[in-house]
């Protein structure tokens, strides 16, 4: 997780309000909870099942979503949290809280009737997890599904990404006991479920309109984040390509570094074949043989003849030709050996993944083209152009 406090991807929460309130909420909880004046106030954060089913504290399931009791599983949260911001950015602000809204909603049903299956199961469970378990994990959905997978490095013939390391850190937040793995889980299919809209879930649970524009007058203030500044790296669709894009620049300038070395070389075999060309015309002129010194040879009238006549010249023409074609068919093959071939074919499955991304199917096609199929460098070829 080094790449989302890299600075490749310090753009913060730019566009991203409703990912800032959540981690802000977390992080102040946080505080107060640890805090011996009001360490009292614990007993109201904690997901107490019981207590739900038989006192009817329903309030319970909204506060037991504030903040992570664990300092690990906070820290591993706020960093999913910054991470999965990216989906803020694609969806909308109100879209994104209306869709975890959604999940939320969905993952305590779910929850709370899986305890309850197991209680007739003899299996008894007193306390859930105290966490955003229903706000975190339903972005693993998406998370599996739009961002593409780019390969990193191998370890023991394992391919290991940007995508393995947050996997991790999630795995380590749900693997603390039985609980954890169960709210884990039941937010996991929240997320499946609100994704492909089973039942239209996302169309009933959803924020209201007049709601989100009173929290963005009222907070927008606070939560709001300036804009990158413009000579910062350009925003990736993924940390993976925002963590790879100085690499990718070096790249491309070694790609344009081969292109100038290639013209040069075709200009220089340019100029030395003009230079044997004119060789030849003195070399035919004035044979070197001259029998006479330097002039001795304009005593021998066959030589004029011979360099005048027209059956002469046209032969000289035509081997002129042959080998200036000669030449520059060589030169054009070494050209073409350092150019990309823009008329090779494109993964179709490489398209797929750009075009999901939100760009135009032509551009995507002439980026990949142009790069040689390299889909991190066609990458930020279509987000410089956007």
């Amino acid at each position: 997780m080094a790449a989302i406090l890299s600075q490749n991807s310090s753009t913060g929460f730019y566009k991203a309000p409703v990912s800032k309130g959540i981690l802000g909420c977390m992080f102040l909880t946080s505080c107060a909870l640890n805090v011996p004046l009001l360490a009292h106030i614990k007993q109201y954060v904690l997901y107490n099942v019981p207590s739900i089913f038989k006192k009817y504290e329903i309030w319970r399931v909204i506060t037991s979503k504030l903040t992570f009791l664990e300092t690990k599983d906070l820290v591993c949260g706020c960093l999913l949290i910054y991470y999965f911001r990216i989906f803020e950015r694609r969806y909308g602000s109100h879209k994104f809280a209306s869709y975890l809204l959604a999940a939320c909603t969905v993952s305590t049903i779910l929850e709370l009737s899986f305890v309850y299956l197991l209680k007739h199961l003899d299996v008894h469970i007193t306390f859930l997890p105290t966490g955003p378990y229903g706000f975190i994990f339903p972005l693993f959905a998406n998370y599996f599904m739009d961002i593409p997978r780019v390969a990193q490095t191998y370890i023991l013939g394992v391919p290991v990404t940007g995508k393995t390391l947050t996997y991790l850190v999630g795995l380590q937040i749900i693997s603390s006991n039985k609980e954890s793995m169960i709210s884990g889980i039941c937010s996991l299919l929240a997320g499946v479920i609100c994704r492909w809209n089973f039942l239209h879930v996302v169309d009933i649970v959803k924020v209201p309109k007049i709601i989100a524009k009173c929290f963005g007058t009222c907070l927008g203030w606070i939560l709001d984040s300036s804009p990158p500044a413009e000579n910062a790296v350009p925003m990736g669709a993924t940390l993976e390509i925002q963590r790879h894009q100085q690499l990718e620049m070096m790249e491309q300038q070694l790609l344009l570094s081969r292109a100038r070395d290639a013209r040069d070389r075709g200009n220089a075999g340019r100029f030395h074949n003009r230079q044997q060309m004119a060789q030849g015309y003195a070399e035919r002129l004035v044979p070197p043989n001259n029998d006479g010194g330097l002039f001795g040879s304009f005593h021998n009238q066959n030589i004029w003849n011979n360099a005048f006549s027209p059956t002469s010249l046209l032969r000289r023409n035509r081997q002129q030709e042959s080998d200036g074609a000669g030449d520059s068919g060589e030169m054009a093959n070494g050209i073409n050996q350092n150019h990309i071939d823009a008329t090779s074919p494109v993964p179709e499955d490489q398209v797929k993944t750009l075009v999901e991304m939100g760009f135009e199917r032509q551009n995507v096609v002439r980026a990949l083209q142009s790069c040689n199929n390299d889909i991190n460098i066609a990458t930020v070829i279509l987000l410089n152009e956007s």
